[in-house]
């Protein structure tokens, strides 16, 4: 009997369609793999300062009519979306290391633009202005004079410069802003997000306090995530051998047909 591939692929779709469980395999693979990466990039960060883990949204893709029926056509990555909780509050006994307690982003100042960041680890450059881990220099621009000695931060975020002898040489507000959905911020890496339309605009007085003398550690759940590294790695398995098992089943019918 000669070969007719178009038969074959009638055949096949009047029967369910074995290429339904390869494209439901693939999609598995494109889906675990994505949960394995996402575990693997918050427990990378698990000592990050004020790092916000992640979470791979899964859902299903919409099923296809067969014979009257319904079958399945895999799932999907809906989204990832990063959880905003605080994390733990790490002692460093650093003048100018802040943390926040609760909600609220510092601003710096990143390539001309202004970004948003938990990470409190700041320092002073050159020119004595406090500036992050990147130094980036936080907003608004804050100088302190030569002969500040030590520094004082409130928990509303009011800075005070002393001298050696105690004297007030300086002050200075460090706000803390908010967004109506901190989940719908981008992520820009070095631990920055931008403002997006989803997550509404920068909001100054934010509800947190500033922590001085400790930084936030990352919000991540190492227990979760090696749960989630093991459904990832196991769920990638599965959704490959479905995909060998279908191509078997494939290569078998077409034999057949041949």
């Amino acid at each position: 009997m000669p070969f007719d591939c178009e038969m074959v692929l009638e055949f096949l779709e009047e029967r369910g369609n074995l290429i339904s469980a390869l494209n439901s395999g693939l999609s598995g693979l494109a889906v675990h793999s994505a949960m394995v990466s996402n575990a693997g990039g918050n427990l990378a960060n698990l000592n990050t300062t004020g790092y916000k883990s992640s979470r791979v949204q899964v859902g299903t893709l919409g099923a296809s009519s067969r014979g009257g029926g319904e079958v399945g056509r895999g799932a999907q990555v809906l989204a990832v979306s990063r959880n905003f909780s605080s994390g733990p509050l790490l002692s460093t006994g650093g003048d100018i290391n802040l943390a926040i307690q609760g909600d609220g982003f510092f601003r710096v100042s990143r390539g001309g633009e202004d970004v948003y960041t938990r990470d409190g680890s700041f320092r002073l450059d050159q020119d004595r202005y406090l500036v992050d881990a990147q130094g980036n220099r936080l907003q608004p621009d804050l100088q302190l004079p030569q002969d500040a000695a030590s520094i004082q931060v409130d928990r509303n975020g009011h800075l005070t410069a002393l001298d050696a002898q105690g004297n007030i040489v300086a002050s200075a507000a460090i706000p803390l802003f908010r967004f109506a959905n901190p989940e719908g911020l981008q992520s820009l890496g070095e631990n920055d997000f931008a403002p997006t339309g989803v997550s509404g605009p920068a909001l100054e007085g934010a509800p947190g306090a500033v922590v001085q003398g400790a930084l936030e550690g990352a919000n991540v759940d190492p227990a979760r995530e090696m749960v989630d590294l093991m459904l990832g790695q196991r769920g990638f398995a599965a959704s490959l051998k479905v995909m060998q098992t279908a191509d078997q089943m494939l290569g078998s019918i077409l034999d057949i047909r041949a």
